[in-house]
Parts: structure tokens; sequence; C-alpha cells
């Protein structure tokens, strides 16, 4: 069937597909029951991805869009680390702007680095977890666990993990753009607000 005159450029474009389509595949097997489903030929054209085992921890989330953008980065390893940034070609100096002490890669900034391992056993301390501070790994999986329940506890935690991860990256920032670090003591009070303003 030829494409009918007087359409934009998408509707063109949908039109030409719709042409390819049919005659790839026909639509007969979309059918059921003498009827169109459009639910299958959604299935058939998106079929299921990989499944990833964060995905409850990013889209159970309470904590603030912000914090759960920047988490669904971290997870996948997306966040512009100096590690990164320097298999960019950028010429960066790597080392952690917040300890000083190492290479700043993310499995360094959570929570292997001495700023942000304090923080995080800070934070830990204020919801009555007493455990040593895991590698990042191991964290998330623990953050994965407490999201697939729905006590008030587990939410809390998930919550405070995903606004710490949060509160980090900004001290990081800050300190590459601004040279400004918080204390401790200022970004676990954040964090705690945050979590305590989330949990309402």
């Amino acid at each position: 069937m030829p494409i009918p005159n007087g359409l934009t450029w998408s509707l063109r474009k949908i039109w030409h597909n719709r042409e390819v389509f049919l005659q790839a595949y026909g639509v007969d097997q979309f059918v059921q029951a003498g009827k169109f489903r459009i639910q299958k030929m959604y299935k058939f054209l998106h079929p299921v991805g990989a499944q990833v085992g964060w995905k409850r921890l990013i889209y159970n989330s309470h904590a603030s869009p912000k914090s759960t953008f920047i988490m669904w980065l971290a997870v996948q390893n997306r966040l512009a680390t100096k590690d990164r940034l320097i298999r960019w070609q950028l010429n960066i100096d790597g080392t952690c702007g917040l300890c000083q002490l190492e290479s700043e890669s993310l499995e360094h900034l959570f929570f292997s680095c001495s700023y942000s391992k304090e923080i995080w056993r800070q934070v830990l301390l204020y919801l009555g977890v007493t455990r040593t501070v895991l590698p990042w790994h191991d964290e998330v999986q623990i953050a994965v666990k407490k999201s697939r329940s729905k006590q008030k506890k587990a939410c809390k935690y998930s919550i405070a993990f995903i606004e710490s991860v949060y509160c980090i990256w900004l001290q990081r920032n800050s300190k590459v753009f601004r040279d400004h670090v918080d204390p401790v003591k200022t970004v676990v009070s954040n964090i705690m607000f945050n979590v305590g303003c989330r949990c309402q």
C-alpha cells in the first residue's frame, strides 16, 4: 500500500515500517479469538531483557529522585570516577580527593576510602547496625536484599544506602570542583535528615 500524501516525516516512517513488518511477519500471530492483541505485538517487539539483581533497589526506592539516579549510575559503574576519566584519555590526577591516599575508582570511593567508609559506618550506627563496612559489591547486595522487604526498618536501610552514595558523590564533586569537603558529621546529619524526610 503506498504511503498517503500529507503525512509528517515521522508518520511516513511509521507507515513504511508498518509495511515492512506486515510483509515479514504478518498479523496472524497477534490475533486471539478473532481480535488483534496489542499486548502480544508489544511483547514480540520488546522481548524481556536481562534481569538485574539491583532493579528493586532502584525502582522500589523511596529515596529522592536525584539520589536514586546517582545510585542507578553507580550500580552500573557509570559514574565519572577518575579512573574512568583517565580511560577516556583525560589528563587528570587519579588520586582520590577525599582521602588523598589511593586512586579513585567506584570500589574505592564506596567504601574503601577512609572518608566515605566513616560516613557509612556512622550511618549504619544510626540505623542500629553494628558491623564492619564491607566492599562496594557486598554493600550493594545487602541493600538489594533489604529492598525486597516491606518492613519499615529495611526500607529505611535502603533509603540510607542510596542517600549515602548520593551525598558521598556530592562531596567528591565538591572536592573536585570547589576544593571543599564537609566534615563527616555534617554529611551524616544531612543523610539522616534526608532519610527521616523520605520515611514519613
